[in-house]
């Protein structure tokens, strides 16, 4: 998928808070073992702590910065 603000090639991955804070993860990573930990590589995107957990696709952008859910 292409970046909408820059064109570039965003990376796949997904968005993710299980025990963690809310972030975008690379499809090559899992979330960390650890509770209130963001994964290593992963792009934390709140400080919120939920007892849900909750997946989704989504594309980051490394040069703007930009995290966009895969249209369903």
């Amino acid at each position: 998928m292409k970046c909408p603000y820059c064109s570039k090639e965003m990376e796949c991955g997904y968005l993710y808070n299980g025990y963690q804070p809310v972030q975008w993860i690379p499809n090559d990573k899992k979330p960390s073992n650890f509770a209130f930990r963001a994964t290593d590589d992963g792009v934390k995107l709140n400080n919120e702590f939920t007892m849900r957990g909750y997946r989704a696709e989504a594309y980051y952008c490394k040069t703007c910065h930009i995290v966009i859910s895969k249209p369903e």
